[in-house]
Parts: structure tokens; C-alpha cells; sequence
């Protein structure tokens, strides 16, 4: 296995350095022929290579050959790398400004006679290096495979739901259970103010995904008003987890702890001091997973200052995981639910979804199944996981995983080899590299995929020609065996990141130290700093070892100023997460680095150098704080990934620098664009030809006197049609520009109008203002909508709606969540205007409706197409009559109902004015029954009919609960 993955990585960098000795350093006369030797006798390795990747190898004495090979391929990946950066920075200097561009070129001058030499002598042991390694091959037997890479079975890669979320099969009573137990302990608790309840079982019983099921249960009832997620590593800390906890917590609650103060929290009096304001007056359920620590004293200091931060409320609760009964004992529970394994025809259950979907089991395959579930003991990882091997495979493949099993463990399967043989399938084989990479995160990260993905690239493990399809693909196989799980969705239903179970952490921790090993002559190549890596190395790195690492995460909270990141001049990926607030100039020096995150620091300015590091693609800084970008940043022309662009003042910091960039893409904040001075230096950012930036949040700072440019600047801020999220933040224009008024886009600067029919997101903030609304019914993929400080706002008149024809009867047809919200003006929300009569469809699909403190509106549209509203929430709002059909068409689906602060609220009905004599109103005999519902509240509305709030409150008689917490 270990032989495998080493091959499997040196794949790429030797094709890799081929084409670069073939190309670019063969142009150059006095390294063409050395260059022409580098390729034969790459090109032989590579053929050995793919003989050696298809193998299980076990000798000592091929694994030592690869090893040898590795450092040597390695180090002419850094030569030729170094090589192609020079040539990179030439082509960047002739593409400036004559008066920036002070030296003509850098292969005029001494400088390129001394950097050709000493190419020269590199190459030249390179070489022979090379020559010594193949002459050792033959004693192997490893033949010139000149086959091509396994082709990767694509059909692996099915998306369907139960290759994202974790399969919950067997597990409900236990589920219940747990949730009669936390529900009734909420209510009955006494003297205790906080009730810890265990629950105890072996790695891969599924614990963790039982706990998910009840606490989202739990969310469903809201019968907690927090809801904390705490992973714990083996070392059980108290100041660690009150971090923690306090991170989960202030996600919610903004005002407690910002983004920029967090790591500014040091003592433990300090932290549980901010805990207490969090936690003050509210119910809680904390979830600790996977504990391990058996000292009673260390939890009676974690429960003791937790009760003292928690006050007197009563109804808090506790819900531990661990492996260990010791442990389930010593926190004391006041119940212990002991996870038992699966049935045998639960596991089978699992392997069917998992290997087929929805499709039939062929009943040849049936009685093997059956046969294979036995051998997952229970256990529903092994059961996710051994389903991921099967599906697609053949007959025979089934068997002999059977026989396997069956041979290698008569008395049962161990999860590791279960595990293992999951790795094993991986297909092709430089995808076991990319799973022993994970190895580098802590057990219990949130893993971003697109951050993996970008890493991987980084690394060579896969091609960086700007197309994440073959990452993508990759990622979804790990999904699909289980080897990495879905963790947490956004409001769009779409995973935002993912998890490893610790069983399958420790797997990848085992096979990536065969090409990670820190100890002996072999180097390290991808290292954690930090708690709860696998590798344990929490003190600096020596300066010999650092010159061979590649990639480097650093998860210290201490000051990290003491690490030279200048002696690791391999360094490809670099992630901080530390308190560090500057970096040196010496990171000019790692001109290999490709991937650079900054995000979870509290870096503010840049140094002028990191315009030198023009290989980097991914720069990721620290979105909640405001972070000065260094003059020249339009230098980094590899850049794809660039979160956020601040406009500066002076040249070499305006938005033009944005210009150069072509190859950016996902997520774009430009901020401070006030400092742009007119609709010609807008355009220079060229965003129109940014096909693959696809969330692009513009913002201008917020108290501005005087006139304005803002309308012509954003004219020439157009995205390309493909976007998918747009945000505009602070414009102070009184108009939207036409590109935004009708949310259509030129294809070119002169070209034809594309409407944004990719756009899922909108947001509209600030622009204080702005007089009109654009037109938004026609975009047929606008999922939510949000509307907020748009002060100057009279009426959303009919133009809203978009243009209602004989082709358009669907307006706002994938609208899922819309906000209204602090529109000062806004007397008047008109209805949709249908000139032949016909009917039209408005807001089929919305699921979440909130209008808040526009006092002043005093007319809504009585029509809502909606049979899906969930979620009411309606406050501050002048109005007097509030249509029926808003609750009476979702009375089956509406969970969720708020009227606060309507003090003009009169009734609930169908007329539309005094004069009106018909129309329907609530009373206690036509309330029609909302079986979902389980927050009702109203507060605030003193003019609504006793008749009718009486009606609304009989609701409980129905099964709902009546719930009455702050909002």
C-alpha cells in the first residue's frame, strides 16, 4: 500500500518535468542537451512508475528505491519549478509600464549567465541521480509499463442524496429515546441545572451520526435556544473547549465575540466571562463528541465553571460520546444509553442503499450480500463503507470480497480491514494520495472542499488548468466510500464542508507517513503545527527538514513569530490559524507557493513582497477585518483565488490591478469603492469577462456626504451572465444603472443584453438612496432575495414583477426566501398587474417570508401562488388588514408564525378596505388547522379582534405547541 501511493504521487511531477524538459528549458542552448537527457530518463522512471502503482508492493527493498526516487523527483520539481517562475516574472515585466518595468529583462544581464549555470550544474546532478536510481530497478522486477493511467470509473462519482448524507437506518427508537430522555429531563429537571446524558459505543457504531439525528430533532421542536457542537480530542482541556464553545455560540451571537477579537481572548476568567453574557438566560444543549479523558478532576472543572457561567436556568443539557464506559460513568449521567451493532439485515439495508440506491438488488448478488453484511458486525460504518467498495462492481468482485473477509478472519472482520480495503479500491491510484493527504487536518475539522480540492492542485496531484472537474470528481468518490462525510449545509441545502470519521483519520494518518515520515533520512513533506494532528510535532520545524515540506498548516492561538518561514523554500501550500498580525518580507522567497491562507489570522497589512510570489493561484485574507493589499498585486497573474480586493488610493492599489487577474473565480468582494473615481477607471477591472467569479459582493463604506459617483461606477461593474450571487452593499446612487434595473448583462461591451438567469442569490443593502427596486420576477433562478436599508424606497410598483406575458405566467418561480427589512418610506407593496385577466403564479416555491420595520407600509398584495410558506415572521409594519390567503393557502406547511409591533393591525381577512362589505376574516369556527405549527407568537398588536387572536391561540387544541421565547 505504501508503494503504491508513493508511485501514485510521483506520477504527475515526473510528467510534469518531462514537458518542462521538453519545452521551456530545451529553448535554452546550454541546456538542451542536458534537458533531452532529463526527459529520456524521466520517461523510462514514469514507465516503471506505472507498473509500480498497479502493484500491492511489499518489498523493503522497492519501497526504499521509491523513496529515493521521491527526494530526487521532488528536488527537480523545485529546480524546474524555480526555472519556469523566472520565466514567468520576464513575461510579467515585459507587460508592464515602461516606468515600472526598470530592468529590460532579466535574461539580458549577468544575472541570466549566472542563473543558466547554475541550471545547468542542477540539472546536471539531477541527472545523475536519475542515472543511479534506474540502474537499481532491474533487481526489483518492475517492468516498462508503457500502459496508460487507469481509467477512473466515473460511474463512481452518482450523486444522489445518499452519497452526501450518512444512511440512518436501525438507529430510530435509539434516536428517540435519546430525544424523550433530554426532552423530559428539559421539563422535570429540579435542583440540577444542567442533565448530562452518555451515550457509549465502539468506533464506527455510529454515535456521532445518532447524536446528529437527535439534535437536529431537537432544532425541529426548538426546544433549546442554543444548539453547541463540540469535537473533543483526546486531550480534554477545559480552557480549550470553553474556546470552542464560545465560538459555536458567538456564531449565533455576533455582539459577543466578532470575528476580529477572537483570538484576542486569552485567560480562562476572560473567556468565561464572554460564555456568561452568550449563555445568559437561555437554555442550551451542548453536544461533546468523542471524549476520552478518564480524570475525574478535569471534568468536574469543566462541569463546575460551566454551571457557574450558566446562571439559574434551569433545562440545560449535556450529551456526551465516547468509546469508553469509564468515561460515559465519570461524568456523571443521569442516564447512559449503551449503542448495540445493527442487525445483519440492518447492515445489509445500508450496503443495498448504498451499492444500488433506489435501483432492484439483482437476486444473483442477493445471497453474497447478505453474506458480506454478516461480516460488518454491526457496525454501520463498516456497512456505509463496504457498500461504497461494491457499488458498480461486478459478480465476481462480490465474491471475492466475500472470500476475502472470510479467509483473512474467520472469527470476524476488524473495521480497520475494512477500512483499508475501501483504500485499497481506490481508483486511480494517485487518489490514495489525495485521501492520505486529509491526514493533515486535526480529527473533528470542518474540511472546505473546494479549500481540498485547490491543496491538491497545489500539490501536483492534480492538473492546475483552471477546471476543478477531475478534483470534483475525486472529492465525491472519497464521499461515496465513506471516507469522508458531509458536516454542515448552507440555506441553499448545498454541503459547505465536510468531516472524517476518526477511524478513517487514523487510516490516512497511517498511509500518508510512509511519504510523511519526520524521523530517520526520510523528509517530511506535509506537516500540521498545532493540537490534534496526527504527526504530534508541536514545536518548530528543524531548517533541515523545513527546506523538503511542502505543504504547512499551522493551527498555533500562541504567537508563531519565532518560525522562519524563509527555510521552507519548497513550500507550496501555507494555511495559518494563529493570532499572528504581520508577516515578514522574507516570504518573497517562496516563490513555489500556490496556495496562501491568511483568512483565520489577524493580518491586516501585506507586505510589499507577496507581489513577488507569482505562482501563487489561492490568496484567501481575512474577510471580517480590513485588510490593505500591497501595491501590485495585479502582478500575481496565476491568481485564481482572491476573496476579497479592497480599493486603494494610489497607483498600484486601484481597481484596475483587478484587471489582470483573468483567471479569477468562486467568491469576490470588492470593498471601498468610493476611492474609484469614474466609470472609465471601474471598467479597467474588466469583471464582464470574469466568467467563473460566481459570488461578487460590491460595497462602498457607508456615511458619505455630497454628491456621488456611485451610479456610473457601478454601470461599469457589470459581472458576466453566469454569476450566481450578487451583493451590493452602501451605493448611494438614486438609480440602479440599466444592467442592474433589469438584471441583464451585455456579452460584450457593445454586445447583446443576456438576462442573469443564473443568479440564486441577491442581496440589496444599504443603498440608502435608491428609489426604484429593480426588476426581478423574471430571473428563474433567484432562490432568495433580501431587501434591507433601503430608505428611500416609496412603493414596490409592478415593474418588481418583471414582464408578464404570454411566455412568463410564473413569476418569481424558484423564490424560495425573501426579507424586507428597515425600508423606512416604503408605504406600499402593489400588486401584480395583469393586463388580459389571465392567471399568474406569484411565488410558487417560497418558504420563508419576513417583513420587519417598515412602518410606513401600509398596502401588501392580498395573492401569494405559495402552498410551501414555512416561516411567517412579520413585524413593525403599518399595515391594517393582513391578507388571509398568506396563512389560508399554507395552512399544511406553515411551522413557524410571528406578528410583533403591527400596532394598526386590525384583523386578518380578505377586505381590502372599510368599504368592502365581503370578504373572510378570521373567527374561533373558520380557523382552519395548521398541523405543523410549533411557534406561534403575538405581541405587540393591540387593535386585533379578541375574536381573532382567541382563534389563532386555539391552534394547541389542534396538537401544536404554543411557544413564547424572545426572537
Amino acid at each position: 500500500m505504501e508503494g503504491e501511493v508513493a508511485a501514485a504521487v510521483l506520477q504527475p511531477l515526473v510528467q510534469n518535468l518531462i514537458d518542462l524538459s521538453n519545452n521551456e528549458i530545451s529553448q535554452i542552448r546550454d541546456l538542451k542537451k542536458d534537458a533531452a537527457k532529463l526527459a529520456g530518463s524521466l520517461d523510462m522512471i514514469k514507465n516503471f512508475l506505472n507498473d509500480a502503482e498497479t502493484r500491492t508492493i511489499t518489498q523493503e527493498a522497492v519501497k526504499c528505491w521509491l523513496k529515493k526516487l521521491e527526494d530526487v523527483v521532488f528536488d527537480a520539481d523545485n529546480v524546474l519549478d524555480e526555472f519556469n517562475y523566472h520565466i514567468l516574472s520576464k513575461q510579467i515585466k515585459a507587460a508592464e509600464p515602461k516606468k515600472l518595468a526598470k530592468v529590460p529583462s532579466c535574461f539580458s544581464c549577468f544575472k541570466h549567465i549566472s542563473r543558466s549555470r547554475n541550471m545547468a550544474l542542477k540539472i546536471k546532478e539531477i541527472n545523475e541521480n536519475l542515472e543511479s536510481i534506474n540502474e537499481e530497478v532491474d533487481k526489483f522486477g518492475l517492468v516498462e509499463k508503457l500502459a496508460n493511467e487507469p481509467a477512473l470509473v466515473i460511474a463512481a462519482v452518482e450523486t444522489a442524496a445518499y452519497t452526501l448524507d450518512p444512511i440512518f437506518i436501525g438507529r430510530d427508537d435509539a434516536a428517540s429515546k435519546v430525544v424523550e430522555m433530554l426532552t423530559a429531563n428539559s421539563i422535570t429537571i429540579g435542583e440540577h441545572a444542567v442533565s448530562v446524558i452518555s451515550i457509549v459505543g465502539m468506533g464506527g457504531l455510529g454515535k456521532t451520526t445518532l447524536t446528529r439525528k437527535v439534535l437536529n430533532r431537537l432544532k425541529n421542536d426548538n426546544r433549546f435556544r442554543s444548539y453547541i457542537w463540540v469535537h473533543v480530542s483526546p486531550n480534554f482541556d477545559p480552557i480549550i473547549l470553553f474556546k470552542k464553545i464560545l465560538k459555536e455560540v458567538s456564531q449565533n451571537n455576533k455582539d459577543i465575540l466578532s470575528k476580529s477579537d477572537e483570538g484576542a481572548v486569552e485567560s480562562k476568567q476572560d473567556i468565561l466571562s464572554k460564555l456568561k453574557i452568550a449563555l445568559e438566560d437561555k437554555t442550551y444543549l451542548l453536544v461533546l463528541d468523542d471524549v476520552w479523558n478518564e480524570e475525574r478532576s478535569k471534568w468536574e472543572d469543566f462541569i463546575n465553571s460551566l454551571l457557574g457561567v450558566s446562571g439559574v436556568v434551569k433545562g440545560n443539557a449535556i450529551v456526551v460520546t465516547t468509546r469508553n464506559m469509564n468515561v460515559a460513568s465519570i461524568v456523571n449521567p443521569l442516564h447512559v444509553h449503551q449503542l448495540k451493532g445493527l442487525s445483519d439485515e440492518e447492515c445489509w439495508s445500508i450496503i443495498r442503499v448504498k451499492a444500488f440506491g433506489k435501483e432492484d438488488v439483482p437476486s444473483e448478488l442477493e445471497a453474497t450480500g447478505t453474506q458480506i453484511a454478516k461480516r460488518c458486525q454491526g457496525l454501520p460504518l463498516a456497512a456505509n463503507v463496504v457498500g461504497g467498495v461494491l457499488h458498480n462492481k461486478p459478480k465476481e468482485k462480490w465474491r471475492l470480497i466475500e472470500e476475502k473477509w472470510l479467509s483473512a478472519n474467520e472469527g470476524g472482520v476488524d473495521i480497520t480491514n475494512i477500512l483499508r480495503l475501501s483504500f485499497d479500491n481506490l481508483s486511480p491510484p494517485l487518489l490514495k494520495k489525495c485521501f492520505a493527504y486529509c491526514a493533515m487536518f486535526p480529527k473533528g475539522s470542518k474540511i472546505i472542499k473546494q479549500k481540498l480540492i485547490e491543496m491538491w492542485t497545489a500539490e501536483g496531484f492534480l492538473q492546475a488548468d483552471g477546471s476543478d472537474d477531475m478534483g470534483e470528481i475525486f472529492f465525491n468518490v472519497l464521499l461515496h466510500n465513506s471516507l469522508l462525510q458531509a458536516s454542515e449545509r448552507d440555506r441553499f441545502g448545498n454541503v459547505e464542508s465536510y468531516g472524517m470519521h476518526d477511524l478513517v483519520h487514523d487510516l490516512a494518518c497511517s498511509v500518508s507517513s510512509s511519504s510523511n515520515n519526520t524521523s530517520g533520512s526520510s523528509r517530511g513533506r506535509y506537516i500540521s503545527l498545532g493540537d490534534d494532528n496526527c504527526g504530534d510535532i508541536s514545536s518548530p520545524i528543524a531548517k533541515e527538514m523545513a527546506k523538503s515540506v511542502r505543504s504547512l498548516l499551522i493551527s498555533f492561538k500562541d504567537d508563531i513569530s519565532d518560525i522562519n518561514f524563509s527555510d521552507f523554500e519548497s513550500l507550496h501550500v501555507l494555511g495559518l490559524d494563529s493570532e499572528v498580525k504581520e508577516l515578514s518580507f522574507d516570504i518573497r522567497k517562496l516563490i513555489h507557493l500556490r496556495y496562501f491562507d491568511i483568512s483565520k489570522t489577524e493580518i491586516v497589512y501585506l507586505p510589499s513582497t507577496i507581489k513577488y510570489l507569482i505562482n501563487l493561484r489561492h490568496l484567501y485574507i481575512n474577510e471580517y477585518s480590513t485588510v490593505e493589499l500591497p501595491m501590485g498585486i495585479g502582478r500575481l497573474t496565476s491568481l485564481q483565488t482572491l476573496n476579497c480586493f479592497p480599493v486603494g488610493d494610489e497607483n498600484g492599489c486601484k481597481i484596475e490591478e483587478l484587471g489582470s487577474l483573468i483567471n479569477l473565480k468562486g467568491e469576490l468582494e470588492i470593498r471601498n469603492l468610493e476611492r474609484v473615481h469614474d466609470k472609465e477607471e471601474a471598467g479597467k477591472a474588466n469583471l464582464f469577462k470574469k466568467s467563473k467569479i460566481l459570488t461578487l459582493c460590491l460595497k462602498w463604506n457607508g456615511s458619505r456626504e455630497g454628491e456621488t459617483n456611485d451610479e456610473d461606477v457601478l454601470e461599469s461593474l457589470q459581472p458576466h451572465s453566469d454569476l450566481r450571487e450578487l451583493k451590493i452593499r452602501g451605493f448611494n446612487g438614486s438609480r440602479f444603472p440599466l444592467w442592474t434595473e433589469k438584471m441583464s448583462v451585455r456579452d460584450a461591451p457593445q454586445g447583446s443584453w443576456v438576462l442573469l438567469n443564473n443568479l440564486m442569490s441577491l442581496i440589496l443593502y444599504n443603498c440608502k438612496e435608491c428609489e426604484e427596486i429593480p426588476m426581478l420576477g423574471q430571473l428563474p433562478n433567484l432562490k432568495s432575495l433580501v431587501l434591507i436599508g433601503l430608505d428611500n424606497v416609496k412603493c414596490i410598483n409592478s415593474s418588481f414583477y418583471g414582464m408578464v406575458n404570454n411566455d412568463t405566467r410564473i413569476v418569481f418561480p424558484a423564490l424560495e426566501r425573501f426579507q424586507l427589512v428597515f425600508m423606512d418610506k416604503l408605504a406600499e407593496w402593489a400588486e401584480i398587474e395583469i393586463s388580459d385577466g389571465s392567471e399568474v403564479k406569484l411565488f410558487p416555491r417560497l418558504q420563508h417570508l419576513q417583513i420587519k420595520w417598515c412602518e410606513q407600509l401600509m398596502s401588501v398584495p392580498s395573492h401569494v401562488s405559495s402552498s410551501c410558506l414555512q416561516h411567517l415572521s412579520i413585524r413593525g409594519i403599518g399595515v391594517e388588514c393582513l391578507p388571509a390567503d398568506w396563512l389560508l393557502s399554507n395552512s399544511e406547511t406553515l411551522y413557524w408564525l410571528s406578528i410583533k409591533d403591527c400596532w394598526n393591525l386590525r384583523e386578518i381577512s380578505d377586505r381590502r378596505g372599510e368599504e368592502e362589505s365581503e370578504g373572510r376574516s378570521f373567527t374561533i369556527t373558520s380557523l382552519p388547522i395548521f398541523p405543523r405549527l410549533t411557534y406561534l407568537k403575538i405581541k405587540g398588536v393591540p387593535k386585533l379582534s379578541l375574536e381573532t387572536v382567541d382563534a389563532m391561540r386555539r391552534l394547541q387544541i389542534h396538537g401544536s405547541k404554543y411557544i413564547d421565547p424572545d426572537e
